[in-house]
């Protein structure tokens, strides 16, 4: 048996500094999107009944600026379908598999995670973007596709040095 082919190639510290933010990105938001998928109705009907605004004038320390943007981002919040909450956990649950994919070096894991990662921009597209203004649609697009070139330029590599290393 060649022993080249059982041992795992080093990996890179800026690809293993990637995968821990996936990794922890994923974690947080599935355990985010169960809350607001459950709480989703509670925040409309506070929101729309002044409870959460009534809420907000008794706390000391916020100006009539830092409630005003409190209030416009639960009235956001309470307005996004809870459907678009639960959508989004099962992407991020297999975002969350491929991220653990590609920690083993599995290929296919880039896969998991470019599918899921594009899928949750258009899910936000049509759910939560148009009630934002200004929509983070540009930085979200743009942080996905440095995450998924960077995976993708790493794997790139590792198969070039396994091409380099093997016998010809």
């Amino acid at each position: 048996m060649d022993t080249n082919t059982t041992q795992q190639p080093k990996r890179p510290t800026g690809m293993t500094i990637l995968l821990v933010l996936s990794f922890l990105n994923a974690c947080l938001n599935i355990f985010s999107s169960v809350i607001m998928y459950f709480s989703t109705p509670f925040l409309t009907e506070m929101t729309q009944n002044g409870q959460f605004e009534e809420a907000m004038g008794n706390m000391p320390g916020f100006n009539e600026e830092m409630r005003q943007a409190m209030l416009d981002s639960m009235t956001v919040l309470s307005n996004i379908k809870p459907v678009y909450y639960l959508f989004m956990l099962v992407l991020f649950i297999f975002s969350l598999v491929g991220v653990v994919k590609m920690f083993k070096w599995d290929h296919s894991g880039l896969h998991f995670y470019a599918i899921s990662q594009i899928l949750m921009l258009i899910a936000a597209s049509v759910y939560k973007y148009p009630l934002m203004h200004p929509s983070p649609f540009t930085s979200d697009l743009l942080l996905t596709a440095i995450f998924i070139l960077l995976y993708y330029l790493y794997f790139k590599r590792l198969e070039m040095q396994k091409n380099q290393n093997s016998p010809e």
